[in-house]
């Protein structure tokens, strides 16, 4: 019968610094980032889909445990929050939306100089944004939910449970 002294001990010696514990974290990482996937089609925010591919999960140890990063492509705020009206923004992006988006390729199939048709419609568009703003999307918040952290902390207290029965 372990102690409760023993059980002390052994919490004190417990290294989180093992492949379990780090696949119990990206494990879980990945789970948050397809629920953010998810929540981006339930929004219907794909309008290149780079956003979508480029989420990644990016554990790390710590003397306390471990850390997980989330990397995303930087414009992520901007369909997590929404964009205040004001600032234009830069429209080099936007010519790549444009070129992705079979609809709006469709209106300028007609044009002399698609090149020029591309850019002067992005550009509206940009110009648009900055005067409209854009409604938030939140994808990243309703991923992180209570019931997910729950899912997170009960996975790493069972595995803490298990080290510590195993080292008797």
């Amino acid at each position: 019968m372990t102690t409760l002294e023993q059980l002390g001990e052994a919490a004190s010696n417990f290294n989180p610094q093992g492949d379990k514990f780090l696949r119990i974290v990206q494990n879980w990482g990945q789970e948050v980032i397809e629920n953010m996937r998810n929540n981006l089609r339930k929004n219907n925010a794909l309008a290149s889909k780079n956003l979508y591919q480029q989420i990644e999960a990016m554990p790390t140890f710590t003397p306390q445990g471990a850390n997980l990063k989330i990397n995303m492509l930087e414009y992520w705020q901007f369909v997590e929050y929404g964009r205040r009206p004001g600032k234009m923004p830069p429209v080099a992006p936007l010519i790549e939306y444009v070129q992705n988006k079979r609809e709006l390729q469709m209106k300028i199939a007609n044009a002399r100089d698609r090149i020029a048709a591309t850019k002067s419609l992005a550009y509206v568009i940009a110009r648009k944004i900055g005067q409209k703003g854009t409604k938030a999307q939140p994808f990243v918040q309703p991923a992180l939910t209570q019931q997910t952290l729950q899912t997170l902390s009960d996975r790493l207290g069972q595995y803490l449970a298990d080290s510590i029965t195993a080292q008797d």
